[in-house]
């Protein structure tokens, strides 16, 4: 099977972990997996879409079973909910679809359970701290999520009998700006009396606790603040955010679990609900110690007290930890702690032995430091069951040092690698930036990408740019490059299209190989799509996100490069009014041409000198206008006549040049027939008032020399010259180029 994931961005913590449920589930199945990335941030913040590209290649897609829609995000950046649901009507029948994070009607959706989210925020802070005027920071209007945590908020009011009073509710889209605005408009026009601020997202709880510190109002001393998600910035920001937390591994894992059933034929909830757990921090007014209730309990030894907290810990472990192994090893260790024969050497070494065989499953030590908590305060209230209480507390400062050391450890190899990564993506774009050459791209992506963990790219091209806004735009993929491992890849269609939205039909791409499981990026420079690049999803980088931004600004920089500079060599080379090769471009490609010739015994070069017949009586006649119309007309019959591969110049004011080859000498003369039959046949097809004509010298060349060619060049010119002799002498007595009339 193959899923498609349609993303608003990468760069937020929410979206990657439910891509990461998604992707364990994928993993599980064989499923493969192609994320969308439908937009990108800019410097200033802002996110710009192609969300109409990735649209378009799911709706052109033959491959996909069924596409997961990261419902709750795309629609701010499309125009809107309506909008939205307009776009995801259009996806064919034979592709299933999930909404995550939005209820979308007609399609299984899955979402945290909002209402409930919030609900328990306002009723702890109620019950808890006793709060009394809750102000609350409302989402965008309209959004099924933001509803709902509005409704949880009126449900928990109501529920401990407090009125609902309108004016407590502050307008927000669950944006930093909104937040901003939010408090001014609190505090510098209602000017309501607060004790506390429930925000519908932990963005725009932290904003508004950046602005309470800023204005001089302490949090949670004389207010209380919480937030939503749990996002990854919560748990760390100074005081930490208090917040319903979303799992949102869960909700992705469910989503892919949900498109799986119902692309099988099996029944499906309409709405999938996914609980939200309220997590109390500092920012409302708890502490750790107050979570886990130790002073509280009643427990009347010290194993007896020291295991009941050390339950409440073990569903905190990394979610890497099966919860029977996280018991085992705090039971152990607090065997050893609370026994009266307490022994350091035995405590010290069972401790290390554990943490080695932790780090083998997780890196994340915060755990160990509660842990080692829990212990102090153990022998701190059963000091009396302990024989040598010194050495116990000595013991734990060691093991405090210990996982500090090893964590510290672990942060240094983080830093060490990311900064690698980071030095290795500075050569990487150094590099491609500029690779103005389109041809040679491939060669570079596959020396250059894996420096940076990345094994396979492919980069589709547009025939022509597209304005990145312009629903409508044929987005036609002309060119593929890119590799696979050690395999590249360069490939060019002269007619027809790439179906680049179906990569498992790309033949050079060995899809089958492996599980894959890539994103999507559309290739843009500032408001010109130029094609798209699919690259792969590798877990160990992404937390260095900004490496897929990088790669597609850096190799759509070098596309427009290697475009701006083909249009600079094609002007260089090429006759503007014709379109033909000038002087300069004839005499280059002709010598790349005759290497080919050189290397073929089987074929013979012919040069042909052409001038137009008659074009200063058009000029003087008709106006230089005509007499350019006429030049572009015999240019047009030129290249209608002649093939494909035949070289045209045009060397002068009514003078052109042709490089050609035939299978025998003789050969030219029939060449030479066939360009007088079709100037005579434009003539009698139009009713211009002059006759479109010409002389021609030809010379078939003895050898692929350059020697050979400028002689043959020179023995043309002067056939041609010979022509126009013999033509001078005719047209005193016979009707010239104007039709009806004479000279």
């Amino acid at each position: 099977m193959t899923f498609g994931v349609l993303f608003s961005n990468v760069v937020t913590f929410p979206q990657m972990e439910m891509w990461r449920g998604i992707n364990e589930y994928a993993a599980q199945r064989d499923i493969h997996l192609l994320g969308y990335i439908g937009c990108y941030q800019s410097s200033n913040d802002d996110f710009t879409s192609h969300l109409n590209t990735c649209f378009d290649s799911i709706y052109n897609s033959k491959k996909l079973d069924g596409v997961i829609l990261f419902s709750g995000y795309i629609p701010h950046h499309i125009g809107g909910n309506d909008v939205y649901d307009a776009y995801i009507r259009k996806i064919p029948r034979h592709i299933a679809c999930v909404s995550l994070s939005y209820v979308a009607q007609g399609i299984p959706s899955i979402v945290a359970d909002n209402e409930n989210g919030i609900y328990s925020s306002v009723d702890h802070l109620i019950k808890v701290h006793n709060k009394k005027k809750i102000v609350f920071i409302r989402g965008p209007v309209g959004n099924s999520e933001a509803e709902d945590r509005l409704k949880g908020y009126k449900k928990a009011l109501a529920e401990n009998g407090l009125p609902f009073v309108a004016d407590y509710v502050l307008p927000g889209d669950f944006s930093n700006d909104s937040a901003q605005k939010a408090v001014r408009e609190l505090l510098d026009v209602r000017k309501l009396p607060f004790d506390a601020v429930v925000a519908s997202n932990d963005i725009m709880a932290i904003t508004v606790l950046t602005e309470f510190k800023a204005r001089g109002i302490q949090v949670p001393n004389e207010i209380s603040v919480t937030g939503f998600d749990d996002d990854r910035e919560a748990a760390t920001f100074i005081p930490s955010v208090s917040t319903a937390g979303q799992d949102f591994f869960a909700m992705g894992y469910a989503s892919a679990e949900t498109l799986f059933a119902k692309i099988n034929g099996q029944e499906v909830d309409a709405v999938r609900y996914v609980p939200s757990v309220f997590i109390p921090r500092q920012s409302c007014g708890c502490f750790r110690r107050e979570f886990i209730n130790m002073e509280n309990h009643q427990q009347g030894n010290a194993y007896a007290f020291t295991q009941f907290v050390l339950d409440k810990l073990v569903p905190l472990f990394h979610d890497e930890i099966p919860p029977t192994l996280a018991h085992r090893w705090v039971t152990m260790l607090a065997d050893q702690v609370t026994t009266p024969s307490f022994q350091s050497e035995v405590f010290l070494s069972l401790f290390e032995e554990i943490i080695l065989n932790y780090s083998h499953l997780a890196t994340d030590y915060f755990i160990w430091q509660e842990v080692i908590n829990v212990f102090m305060v153990s022998l701190q209230r059963f000091a009396h069951e302990v024989g040598n209480i010194h050495a116990a507390l000595e013991a734990l400062l060691h093991a405090s040092t210990v996982v500090h050391d090893i964590s510290s450890n672990q942060d240094k190899i983080r830093e060490n690698r990311q900064s690698d990564l980071r030095m290795a993506l500075r050569r990487v774009t150094s590099t491609l930036v500029p690779t103005f050459d389109v041809n040679t791209l491939a060669d570079e992506l596959c020396r250059l990408l894996p420096e940076v963990r990345i094994n396979m790219a492919i980069v589709g091209l547009y025939h022509s740019p597209v304005k990145s806004n312009d629903s409508s735009a044929r987005r036609d993929v002309e060119i593929l490059l890119g590799f696979d491992g050690k395999s590249r890849f360069y490939t060019k269609k002269e007619s027809g299209k790439f179906n680049y939205t179906d990569v498992s039909s790309i033949v050079e791409f060995d899809f089958n190989r492996e599980r894959r499981t890539l994103f999507y990026f559309p290739l843009f420079f500032k408001d010109e799509e130029s094609g798209v690049i699919i690259l792969p999803y590798d877990p160990s980088i992404t937390q260095e996100v900004d490496i897929y931004e990088a790669l597609r600004v850096n190799i759509s920089t070098a596309i427009k490069g290697a475009e701006l500079i083909t249009k600079i060599q094609s002007l260089s080379i090429t006759d503007e009014l014709t379109g033909l090769y000038n002087r300069r471009g004839f005499f280059q490609f002709v010598s790349a041409r005759m290497d080919v010739v050189r290397r073929n015994g089987d074929m013979y070069p012919v040069v042909l000198f052409l001038d137009m017949d008659g074009l200063k009586d058009i000029n003087d006649t008709l106006g230089h206008k005509e007499g350019d119309r006429a030049i572009q007309i015999f240019a047009k019959i030129l290249r209608s006549t002649l093939r494909k591969e035949d070289i045209i110049g045009r060397v002068g004011g009514d003078e052109f040049i042709v490089f050609s080859t035939v299978k025998e000498k003789y050969m030219a003369d029939s060449l030479v027939a066939r360009l007088r039959a079709g100037i005579d046949d434009y003539n009698t097809r139009t009713r211009l008032p002059y006759r479109v004509e010409c002389s021609i010298g030809h010379v078939a060349l003895e050898e692929t020399t350059r020697e050979c060619f400028e002689a043959a060049i020179q023995s043309a010119d002067a056939a041609l010259y010979e022509e126009k002799m013999k033509k001078k002498g005719r047209r005193r007595s016979t009707p010239g180029i104007f039709k009806g009339g004479t000279e």
